[in-house]
């Protein structure tokens, strides 16, 4: 591996444990997962999303996503309500009132920790890191190396670096 290679990957590594103290997950209440909280910020911004589109948008199943959005109906954060559709099958899911609350608290959460991340940047790098930011995002679409599914702790990843072959699969859980 390169030199330029490792340096990537250390810092590429070393961002992903850092995420994992200031995200939503540092700030999340209510007992919701960091996967939770992004489906309630979806729901808040497309009231009545199709399952199917918001286990595209996270990234998961759609069986993964059903385990999911039982677990905030069950806290009454999310509904399905019946869709159009002449047969009636396709659900679509809605936040309900108190999702909207336990959203709006995540969000202002959100907002004060990242406001003392970014003052902790010098003005003059701020605009520099956010396009650099924007452009690694970007580059961590869909079709990058792993596809995820399920809730931590039993999260399944398929590993799509060797072409050519089956996709590995294994179980990641909180010993490992």
């Amino acid at each position: 591996m390169s030199k330029e290679v490792a340096a990537w990957s250390a810092e590429l590594e070393r961002l992903a444990r850092v995420l994992n103290r200031v995200g939503p997950d540092e700030v999340c209440c209510e007992g919701l997962t960091p996967r939770q909280c992004g489906i309630l910020r979806t729901l808040a911004d497309k009231q009545g999303a199709r399952l199917s589109d918001l286990a595209k948008e996270a990234g998961i199943t759609p069986s993964a996503m059903t385990r999911v959005l039982e677990k905030l109906e069950a806290q009454n954060l999310v509904q399905r309500v019946r869709g159009a559709a002449e047969d009636g099958r396709a659900a679509k899911v809605a936040i309900t009132g108190r999702g909207r609350g336990v959203r709006a608290s995540i969000d202002k959460l959100m907002r004060e920790r990242t406001k003392a991340i970014v003052t902790a940047i010098p003005a003059g790098f701020r605009p520099q890191l956010l396009a650099g930011l924007r452009m690694l995002n970007q580059s961590l679409e869909p079709g990058g190396c792993c596809e995820f599914s399920g809730e931590w702790p039993d999260v399944a990843v398929s590993c799509n670096l060797e072409k050519g072959k089956p996709a590995a699969r294994r179980k990641l859980n909180a010993g490992q």
